[in-house]
This record gives C-alpha cells, sequence and structure tokens, in this order.
C-alpha cells in the first residue's frame, strides 16, 4: 500500500508527540504571550498554520530531532533534521521558551525590545524575530548549523542563501522579508560570514511591531515524494571536462567521488540510479549547463526512484 508524503509527515509528528507536562524542561502552553499577541496581529497567517501542526518534541540536552527546538538557554536554539543536521540557532535568545501554541515556541531576547520564536511545519523552519520598538537593533545573527564541508552563499537574483554541502545543495533559507503591523513590507537583506547568516532589518518608521522570518527550507529528504538533487556550477564543469578528455568513464569518476562525499542517502542513491542507467543519457544536459555556466539537477521522484537530468540557474553555487 502506497502511502503519501504528506501522511508520512503527519504519523511522524504524531509519533514523536509529547504533551508540555510529560516532557522534563518542556514549555508549558500559555496563550498571554506578548510574543504570540504581536505575531498574531502581523501574520495571523503563521498563527493559524502553528495551532495546526502538533506539538513540537521538546528534547533533553543536545538531542534533536526533526523540527525540535531546544529550550535550554546553554545550548543553541536550533532545529535540525534527519542524517543532515541542519539548524538555524538563535543566540540571542535567553531563557526557558514558552509554547504557546502546538507549532509555536517563543523566547525572550537579551534586548527587551526583541522577542523570537520558532515555528515549524513539516518541511519548514522559521525563526522569527518580533522587533517590538524602535530602540532594537537593526541586526540579527543566526548561526547555521550544517554538515562539515558545507557553506552559505546568497543567490544574486532575489537573496535566498542556498547551502551547499560538498558540492550538493542541501538546503536553503528563504528569501528574506519583514512586514509591520500595517501589513507594509520593511526594507530587509541577507548577508554572510562563514557559517552565521546575517539579517538587516531597516525598521526605523515603520508601525511596531515588525516581524522578519528567516525560513529554513530542506532539499531532498524522505518526506518528499519529489526532490531535486542540484550539483554545483564546479562539479557540473568538472564532469562535463572529464567527459571530454576521459570520456563516459572519466565522467562517472568524477560524479561518484563527489556522491561518496555526500551526507545525504538520497544523494547518494540518485547517484546510484544515474551511473546505473548510464552517465552518457545526462552528459547533454551537463554539457548544456556547463557551457552556460549554469548547474546540472537530477530531479528524482518517488517511490522508484524515477530519475531524470535537468539544467538549473536557481539555486545555482556560484563557484
Amino acid at each position: 500500500m502506497r502511502v503519501s508524503a504528506r501522511a508520512m509527515i503527519v504519523a511522524l509528528a504524531t509519533a514523536l508527540t509529547i504533551s508540555g507536562a510529560n516532557v522534563a524542561g518542556a514549555p508549558a502552553f500559555a496563550n498571554d504571550d506578548p510574543t504570540l499577541t504581536a505575531l498574531t496581529k502581523v501574520v495571523p497567517e503563521i498563527v493559524e498554520e502553528a495551532k495546526a501542526v502538533p506539538p513540537t518534541v521538546i528534547p533533553e540536552g543536545d538531542v534533536q530531532r526533526p523540527f525540535a527546538a531546544a529550550t535550554d538557554v546553554n545550548h543553541t536554539l536550533s532545529v535540525s533534521v534527519s542524517e543532515n543536521e541542519v539548524g538555524i540557532g538563535m543566540p540571542d535568545a535567553t531563557g526557558a521558551g514558552n509554547q504557546p501554541l502546538p507549532g509555536l515556541v517563543t523566547y525572550a531576547a537579551k534586548q527587551p525590545s526583541v522577542t523570537f520564536a520558532h515555528q515549524r511545519t513539516g518541511q519548514i523552519a522559521r525563526a522569527l524575530t518580533v522587533i517590538h520598538d524602535a530602540s532594537a537593533p537593526t541586526e540579527y545573527r543566526f548561526p547555521i548549523s550544517a554538515p562539515e564541508g558545507s557553506m552559505l552563499e546568497v543567490e544574486e537574483d532575489d537573496g535566498t542563501v542556498l547551502i551547499y554541502n560538498n558540492d550538493f545543495y542541501l538546503a536553503e533559507i528563504d528569501l528574506p522579508w519583514a512586514k509591520d503591523a500595517n501589513g507594509n513590507p520593511v526594507p530587509t537583506s541577507y548577508r554572510v560570514e562563514g557559517m552565521t547568516l546575517i539579517q538587516t532589518v531597516n525598521h526605523a518608521g515603520a508601525a511596531y511591531p515588525v516581524v522578519a522570518d528567516p525560513a529554513l527550507k530542506l532539499q531532498c529528504e524522505w518526506w518528499k515524494a519529489m526532490c531535486r538533487v542540484i550539483f554545483s556550477k564546479k562539479l557540473t564543469a568538472q564532469i562535463h571536462s572529464s567527459w571530454l578528455y576521459a570520456g563516459a568513464a572519466g565522467a562517472v569518476k568524477v560524479a561518484d567521488a563527489a556522491c561518496d562525499k555526500s551526507k545525504n542517502s538520497k544523494i547518494k542513491l540518485a547517484c546510484k540510479v544515474m551511473f546505473a542507467a548510464g552517465i552518457a543519457q545526462y552528459i547533454y544536459k551537463i554539457r548544456e549547463a556547463a557551457n552556460k555556466k549554469q548547474c546540472f539537477a537530477l530531479r528524482v521522484q518517488w517511490p522508484g526512484p524515477i530519475v531524470w537530468g535537468e539544467v538549473r540557474k536557481k539555486s545555482c553555487q556560484s563557484k
């Protein structure tokens, strides 16, 4: 019997559901939360979404589970998923969290004019920044945790931040946005320093509260019936060059070595399917991508897997 990806998400979330009263150190549900009040005013759609999501599992110590928010002040507040351990932390948060809604955990901040929240669904994790008045900072730093060999890069087209690991696209931080209490957009942008995401929110003159939202999206995880295994521009060019000088065997050798470094089992499986089918059928797409200085991608459909190649411009690492 085939089980849909959505059903799998619901089943896992239900299996992991633990009442706040039953988890040591877990925040209790409370509706008199100023952060929740601000979010309800500015982004009611996110609040409605958080009402429908089963309770977030609050793990003890360093243990992280799919899109769970840690509440221990001595640990980075982060979300991590499966084997990839990709997370977004909020080091300026302080104290234990409060859980006013099943899918939302709120935190006080070191600056009294700011509060934070983690909102999660099956496929996205938001690190919400709530700016309460004009005295709040304009810059917010979020450490990104990812497997060794990862790097961050701001995409030139729309400001999305790509997370690449060993020449494969692993995840992204969705394009930056911020909104004030009147529903007006507030100027905002990302930059990166190493593995730190920095969001600037120019909130002077805005109607408070202002909400900003770095949102982490994972690529090619177990719940997705369709995913793209995106090769970096560098790897795309290397495979093409090897094909020109050493034929199919050379191209397979370069691609295989890169796939072996991946920390994602689905990426490795997609590579094996590509090699089994014969890399020759993909070389025209690889050549097109290399000539355009873009990147090659495998689109994978589950179950199957069914794999085919495509040329990508978006989500292409520049190097």
